[in-house]
């Protein structure tokens, strides 16, 4: 490894050493994995954003985070960051015999069914049953909503329980829609948020059959709202103008200025 990503690994050893830093030493596995979570999200938004020098420094940061895990791992087990790197490594070649193999591999959708082929006989090799797994495959459960969406809706299509067409996708949308709106005239509660989960699980089914990743559709949506609201507020902000007190129309007007400026 380089010596910078030696240097690395001493730092984080000298952090958590006696004499370190109070905050890393008191850290467990569980806050650290949620610590690096959170840099995960960071790179998703620099990303967005195309902002390629936040991409380096998220991914320095995921780096850290990864390697901060590691060394706590190892205070309770034998292992470290070259055993980690070496159980990837096995797995990216063991899993990609079209590749690093005889296997062949024509499209994405042979190259997932080795795949899963593989991950099937490694978990027959630990003496479990991949046959009595469910079709949808297990997340964990701090997996954004709508991706967990998104991704039991792939997995169930794997075993042909989807729709001709899309066609049939949004005639269930529209369908779960008027569930939605009976349910906020009756003013049942419990109802109208079981409908508005039916009305977004339908959502992001259409947003599979576009091959659109709705997360990322969702992301960028707020991250415009955010960008608008903003411009909005500076425009109130410099006119010593209230927001609370103007009217919806000078609101609305505001918006669209916002919108403009941005070139959208």
């Amino acid at each position: 490894m380089s010596e910078h990503f030696e240097a690395l690994l001493k730092t984080i050893d000298t952090l958590r050493n006696p004499g370190g830093c109070p905050w890393d030493r008191k850290q467990n596995l569980l806050n650290a994995a949620r610590y690096l979570m959170d840099e995960a999200g960071e790179l998703v938004e620099s990303a967005l954003e195309g902002d390629e020098d936040g991409c380096e420094e998220e991914l320095a940061d995921l780096l850290f985070m990864t390697s901060f895990c590691t060394r706590i791992l190892s205070e309770s087990r034998q292992v470290d960051m070259h055993d980690i790197a070496r159980i990837g490594n096995e797995k990216l070649i063991r899993r990609h015999p079209a590749v690093f193999g005889n296997e062949e591999a024509a499209d994405t959708s042979e190259s997932q069914k080795q795949w899963n082929a593989i991950k099937a006989e490694e978990k027959r090799a630990k003496g479990l049953d991949p046959e009595k797994d469910s079709t949808l495959k297990d997340m964990p459960a701090s997996t954004a909503p709508l991706h967990q969406a998104y991704n039991y809706q792939k997995n169930a299509v794997d075993v042909g329980f989807d729709w001709p067409s899309i066609d049939g996708a949004w005639e269930k949308l529209k369908e779960e829609q008027n569930e939605f709106a009976d349910a906020v005239q009756q003013g049942d509660r419990k109802a109208m948020e079981h409908e508005l989960g039916d009305v977004l699980f339908s959502v992001v089914n259409v947003a599979r059959w576009l091959k659109i990743q709705p997360d990322m559709a969702l992301r960028k949506a707020n991250n415009r709202f955010r960008s608008r609201f903003h411009l909005v507020e500076d425009e109130f902000l410099n006119s010593n103008k209230s927001m609370q007190d103007a009217p919806i129309e000078e609101l609305e007007a505001s918006w669209q200025r916002a919108k403009k400026k941005l070139g959208e």
